[in-house]
């Protein structure tokens, strides 16, 4: 499989959006900047609009060209080879270090719901450790990985296909998860007692709960899938890079900030739709500047730059490992380094630069060491493709 060209970029950003985000957290700043970092949340949504697209996108490609479909074995040892070894590393040394400084609640329980991807189904397990809550998220993206052979399989088995077949397909599944999203909150509303974020970081999840469910997710990993659809068909039509892409991605990128910065609620569903990261419309926006990304002149190569090519590879451990450098720092250091607690604001910058570079350095361990390696073995190659 060819590289999909501005992949690496929009990794890359969404790594660095969460970063800021959290970070942006600590300070007791009300500047606009600051206020426009908490926006950088979305930039988990985005993450798994990526996910969609890339895994998504070799099946299509399979389909539309009538050849031989990836074996499903293969795509969930590959999938298990680039997620337990380094998230079991990080939820085990989280949930070791919790039990040294404050023993968390219900801390067996959560952390084998965490080690079987359950975590994200019920609000005492939903955050597997008090001191790395970004963990939440990966039992929905395994989650999300499981439901898309079994979701569009049955399109994907068939002898003959088009692009209109495609989009009609990922649109009808996208709305059956809309319409499921909407009957998860109704029947799944978590009582009074104990819910919000003053109790904790359980009450938290209660208050985010069933907003932050798996049809939400799956929404917005389907529109990944429908981006990917899109790139494999022209790909396949020899659809040539064009300055009118270029326009597109500006555009679907300029609507996605915008929104991002006049409808974002921080930590909350949205007013309208009633679910996390102004989803499925952020998402949407999504997935069109991926697909303009792949086909444009210039965006592409500005996104591709090395530095973000080295981001976008160690991005998956800075998003594992960044909070809990975070907590560690507030534990044995700075105990003023919680949530709006930094009132100096240089100081606060200055950890903020101490974190980042100590997120790079583990990531950086953590991929050469241990998860390339599992890759190289995955693949059955000593080259490396670049990890999805």
């Amino acid at each position: 499989m060819h590289s999909l060209r501005g992949f690496d970029g929009m990794r890359a950003l969404a790594c660095l959006a969460v970063l800021a985000h959290h970070l942006a957290q600590r300070l007791d700043s009300h500047h606009w900047l600051v206020k426009g970092l908490h926006a950088g949340e979305l930039g988990v949504s985005l993450f798994f609009v990526l996910s969609g697209a890339l895994l998504a996108y070799p099946f299509w490609q399979a389909h539309f060209s009538a050849q031989t479909l990836p074996r499903i074995k293969e795509y969930i040892k590959r999938r298990a080879a680039r997620i337990i070894p380094a998230y079991y590393l990080v939820l085990l040394v989280s949930v070791l270090l919790n039990m040294l400084v404050a023993p968390q609640e219900y801390a067996l329980p959560r952390l084998l719901a965490g080690l079987s991807f359950i975590a994200p189904y019920h609000y005492i397990s939903f955050f597997p450790s008090d001191i790395n809550g970004p963990l939440w998220s990966i039992g929905l993206e395994v989650s999300c990985y499981l439901l898309l052979p079994l979701l569009l399989m049955p399109l994907w088995r068939r002898k003959t296909s088009s692009l209109k077949v495609a989009i009609a397909w990922g649109v009808a599944l996208l709305l059956v998860m809309q319409f499921l999203h909407y009957l998860i909150v109704l029947l799944f509303m978590t009582d009074q007692e104990g819910k919000g974020w003053q109790y904790g970081i359980i009450g938290g999840a209660k208050q985010w709960l069933p907003y932050w469910n798996i049809a939400s997710f799956m929404g917005q990993f389907l529109c990944g899938v429908i981006a990917a659809a899109g790139i494999a068909w022209y790909e396949k039509q020899q659809q040539l890079r064009h300055y009118y892409f270029d326009l597109a991605f500006l555009g679907a990128f300029g609507l996605a900030s915008w929104m991002s910065l006049n409808y974002l609620v921080p930590g909350a569903p949205s007013q309208s739709l009633g679910q996390a990261y102004l989803a499925p419309l952020f998402s949407m926006l999504c997935a069109v500047a991926l697909l303009a990304a792949h086909f444009s002149s210039y965006c592409s190569w500005l996104l591709d730059n090395r530095l973000f090519s080295h981001i976008a590879t160690l991005s998956f451990g800075i998003y594992l490992w960044h909070y809990l450098i975070m907590e560690i720092i507030r534990i044995l250091w700075v105990p003023q380094y919680h949530y709006m607690g930094m009132e100096d604001i240089t100081f606060g910058l200055q950890i903020g630069a101490l974190v980042v570079c100590l997120s790079w350095t583990i990531a950086a361990l953590s991929f050469y060491l241990l998860e390339k390696p599992i890759l190289n073995w995955a693949r059955g190659s000593n080259k490396m493709n670049r990890s999805a």
